[in-house]
């Protein structure tokens, strides 16, 4: 899982990167406490390294990250070594901070109680003095903005998208998936309301790329005290998608989650199958071809577990008065079917892959369209 702030360029100043330090921060507190992540002490002991992330490619990784690769950026480091600090008792009050050191550019320490600085990236190796290093801050501008409340108040609401990539033949060859979630790291009227944070995760198979997205989003939230109905929310969607019926769902969040949690499955997985009707018998990959977008929909089913696979095709996800009586069918086609079949799916696979395939709101219906325009950018995973 790797984590971004969702936010207008125009936006990005110390105290919201501050506010994005002291998140991770706190996840990286969770992480130790659990052991899921060493201190930046051991680390150091370790040998891992200060190195800068790619240019487009920043975010703010937490401990386990740099762990499994052996280097952080500064932006890593400073919340790791501020975690650090806090769990193991030496200052409960340190924090990551931002300091200026280009127009664009930051470079993130740690603040002790005291007033004292350290500096871990120093300590890993980091070359120069502060003010000539720095990152541009992981951000990336909001998926898309709801008009909700009184007097027509923008807000973020959560959201979840999903795109293929493609290999050079133009099929996918893995999937990228991308959570939002509101994030209010103050008290009212103190944090931007065009703020979310962002959780990445990608992976070849549909599925387990909405699934780490959603559940790193969820750890990041409960490590920051978010909204306990949009945690269930992130949970239901994510127990949905490994396959749990409408009915586990419903004994375990209630029957609104369970709805919702049931929609987000059948737009991501079971659109196109859905667009087909009531199918007692016949093919469904070849009808599938007559089916508009139905290529892209069929590629993210493919790429699924059998157990979502099950549960589409039997609409598991559904309450049970919305299943229809007879739901479709998948019967084994001829190699010469599947190529011709696969053939026009190709041709449209990287087109379609410049843009995340579909957004949907966990709190309401989903956007007239579906396609979030030029204005969502995915960093390089």
């Amino acid at each position: 899982m790797r984590v971004n702030i969702a936010i207008p360029e125009s936006n990005v100043t110390a105290p919201v990167l501050n506010g994005a330090l002291e998140t991770v921060t706190r996840l990286n507190e969770d992480l130790i406490k659990s052991g899921e992540s060493p201190t930046s002490h051991q680390l150091l002991e370790q040998g891992a390294k200060w190195k800068p992330e790619p240019p487009g490619d920043e975010h703010f990784d937490h401990g386990a990250l740099i762990d499994a690769r052996g280097w952080g950026d500064c932006d890593d480091w400073a919340p790791l070594h501020a975690a650090t600090l806090r769990a193991t008792g030496e200052d409960p009050g340190a924090k990551a901070v931002v300091k200026k050191s280009g127009p664009k550019r930051w470079h993130a320490t740690v603040i002790r109680s005291d007033g004292s600085e350290d500096d871990p990236s120093l300590a890993a190796g980091m070359p120069g003095p502060a003010r000539t290093v720095g990152a541009r801050g992981a951000f990336l501008p909001m998926m898309q903005r709801t008009v909700s409340g009184v007097n027509g108040a923008y807000i973020a609401r959560p959201s979840l998208a999903l795109r293929p990539i493609p290999d050079r033949m133009g099929q996918p060859e893995a999937w990228q998936a991308r959570t939002d979630l509101p994030w209010h790291w103050g008290p009212p009227g103190t944090s931007p309301n065009d703020v979310a944070m962002a959780a990445l995760h990608m992976s070849p198979v549909a599925d387990q790329a909405v699934t780490g997205a959603v559940r790193g989003l969820w750890r990041l939230g409960c490590a920051n005290q978010a909204d306990p109905e949009q945690l269930n929310r992130l949970m239901a969607i994510s127990d949905a998608i490994e396959g749990a019926s409408w009915e586990e769902l419903n004994a375990e969040y209630g029957p609104e989650h369970a709805t919702a949690a049931g929609s987000v499955v059948g737009s991501f997985f079971g659109s196109a199958l859905r667009s087909l009707g009531r199918v007692a018998k016949g093919l469904v990959r070849p009808a599938l071809s007559l089916v508009p977008g139905g290529g892209l929909a069929t590629a993210a089913f493919d790429a699924a577990s059998p157990a979502l696979q099950h549960s589409v095709l039997k609409q598991a996800y559904k309450p049970p008065a919305e299943r229809t009586a007879s739901p479709v069918r998948v019967v084994q086609i001829t190699p010469q079917q599947q190529a011709a079949l696969s053939r026009p799916a190709a041709a449209a696979a990287p087109a379609a892959a410049q843009q995340p395939h579909q957004i949907i709101n966990f709190f309401g219906s989903p956007p007239p369209s579906m396609s979030p325009g030029p204005g969502v950018a995915w960093p390089r995973s």
